[in-house]
């Protein structure tokens, strides 16, 4: 009998497949992971789970892509049950959230790291436009929420850019922080020079980018 779904049943196929990239994700590098062990970890064949994703990079480009962009709604949701924020704030705000994105958004930022030089290489253009188009709507109302919480402190353009500054900062130390590692284990010399610790450093250089900015390009 043929495999009819519903399409809600779709779309918590999608889903399943998606999380359970993401616990793979979690535990191990990326070259490590194949579409049959998603498959099996969500109970389906390989073929079919081909049917919701072309390749594996289709796979994680959409999952990098739709989660930022559930990131961003969520932020500024919460931002607009907080009170206004002054510069200072703002800056007090985006340290806290770089360190959260590291803590509890690890997986995003990972694959944050390998989207240009590996999913892109075999992700789906057209369909990685769409979803890119969506998260920039979610940047833009996340800029434009920031411009009412800061009673116009920067433009809307300015946050929403902002935030790809965060994503850099934090892509480059990862990056740089794995000169103490090779393919996930710890390297048994030292290099004490190399050395990154990724989350003081990451919100120092993001408050020092935030300060200097404001200076420069602050509407107040």
């Amino acid at each position: 009998m043929a495999n009819i779904y519903t399409p809600s049943q779709k779309a918590a196929k999608r889903q399943a497949i998606m999380t359970a990239a993401i616990n793979l994700f979690a535990q191990r590098s990326y070259p490590e992971i194949t579409m049959q062990q998603i498959a099996e970890a969500v109970g389906s064949s390989k073929g079919a789970t081909f049917r919701y994703f072309t390749t594996k990079e289709d796979l994680f480009m959409t999952i990098l892509l739709e989660d930022y962009q559930q990131y961003f709604t969520q932020l500024t949701t919460d931002l607009a049950q907080q009170p206004p924020l002054s510069a200072d704030d703002f800056i007090a705000w985006m340290t806290t959230q770089t360190r959260q994105l590291i803590e509890e958004h690890s997986v995003l930022i990972r694959l944050n790291a390998i989207r240009g030089p590996i999913l892109e290489g075999k992700a789906n253009m057209q369909e990685t436009i769409t979803q890119r188009e969506a998260l920039y709507r979610a940047s833009q109302r996340l800029g434009q929420q920031l411009v009412i919480q800061t009673d116009h402190l920067l433009d809307q353009s300015q946050f929403s850019h902002l935030f790809i500054i965060q994503s850099g900062i934090i892509s480059g130390l990862m990056n740089m922080a794995a000169l103490t590692s090779f393919n996930h284990h710890k390297l048994s010399v030292d290099y004490p020079d190399f050395e990154i610790r990724l989350i003081p450093e990451a919100q120092q250089q993001i408050r020092y980018y935030l300060t200097q900015y404001l200076k420069e390009f602050s509407h107040k």
